[in-house]
């Protein structure tokens, strides 16, 4: 092996955030101590000249190979570089977690996911024991693979086109032609959006703007192309602020009186604010929530913990749904 590429060797490793002894550098190498030290010299000149050639953008720190770590005598690591480009075993264990908990992979879309973070891994006898429970026991909501329709669908996103597909909800099957505009996840579901979060929402089927990924079939992108108005953008980020599940709606400020742990409704609404402690010990909280169906659904969920104040109409909501469910049990609120 030759000089430079001995030195190529010792800088990819380097790269890949392996931490390097100079005595096993030695072994490897056949090489002695001052040799290897000749060749982090010239592995550290050539770090120091592409940091300093790197151009300013908002991704230059990201960029940055930094310096060779020598804090520990006889080891080299890029340390910095390291920690900016590599995620450690505990933040690999975090998305490992919300994976997992997401179930809105096949389990083969999520074994090849999972494959591939595991490599990155440290301590692999350690994660696998951590994750053994819940990999085995995942069953996620797709019954087929999405990877390929969910790539299809950036594709035709990003070129701005057209697709034609089926879908099927509630046992009726229709064919579709939509521009997708984004790409949604939350509650165990990818959704394809083609329209702005607060545009109609499962009120009428022909008029559907958010298809579950999973459940649209014969995907066909078109070579039609349509311009989309900024102003009608989807906001994926209001909309995930605005309601506990994925309905579009207008925009409403929401005010209920909450007899329970606050904080179950502080963290499930970030924008929202505690207005006052009620003299029987509710907090009165105001959300900016919407008038969709995944507020009026998580209303419903909270039971005897919440009482709406106001609009007047998510109030009547609740009502009638909670006569509704209680005629099922043959109970009469009129006897």
């Amino acid at each position: 092996m030759s000089s430079q590429e001995r030195i190529l060797t010792i800088f990819i490793r380097l790269l890949q955030g392996d931490t390097l002894s100079k005595v096993d550098l030695m072994k490897e190498f056949q090489k002695n101590g001052s040799t290897i030290q000749r060749d982090i010299a010239i592995i550290d000149e050539l770090l120091h000249k592409l940091n300093s050639k790197l151009p300013i953008s908002k991704f230059s720190p990201f960029k940055e190979l930094g310096e060779i770590n020598r804090s520990k005598r006889g080891y080299y690591q890029l340390t910095e570089f390291k920690e900016r480009s590599y995620m450690d075993d505990y933040e690999l264990f975090m998305i490992f977690k919300v994976l997992f908990a997401s179930r809105g992979f096949h389990k083969h879309d999520l074994e090849k996911i999972y494959h591939k973070l595991f490599t990155s891994v440290d301590d692999k006898s350690i994660m696998d024991k951590l994750l053994a429970n819940e990999r085995f026991y995942y069953d996620g909501v797709p019954e087929t693979d999405i990877y390929p329709s969910l790539k299809l669908l950036v594709q035709a996103m990003l070129n701005q086109q057209m697709v034609e597909f089926t879908y099927t909800k509630n046992g009726e099957t229709k064919v579709f032609k939509r521009q997708p505009i984004d790409i949604y996840f939350s509650d165990l579901y990818f959704f394809m959006i083609s329209a702005k979060h607060t545009a109609k929402d499962d009120t009428d089927f022909n008029e559907l703007n958010k298809f579950r990924i999973n459940n649209m079939k014969k995907i066909k992108v078109l070579n039609e192309r349509q311009s989309l108005d900024y102003t009608n953008r989807f906001q994926g980020g209001i909309l995930r602020n605005q309601t506990a599940l994925p309905f579009f709606g207008e925009p409403i400020t929401l005010i209920i009186d909450f007899y329970y742990d606050p904080v179950y409704v502080l963290d499930r609404f970030p924008n929202s604010v505690i207005k006052q402690v009620n003299k029987d010990g509710s907090h009165r909280i105001e959300i900016p929530a919407n008038n969709g169906y995944g507020v009026k659904m998580w209303l419903l969920e909270q039971g005897s913990h919440v009482k709406v104040i106001s609009p007047k109409y998510m109030q009547q909501y609740l009502v009638d749904n909670m006569k509704k469910t209680l005629s099922y049990y043959d109970i009469n609120l009129n006897e």
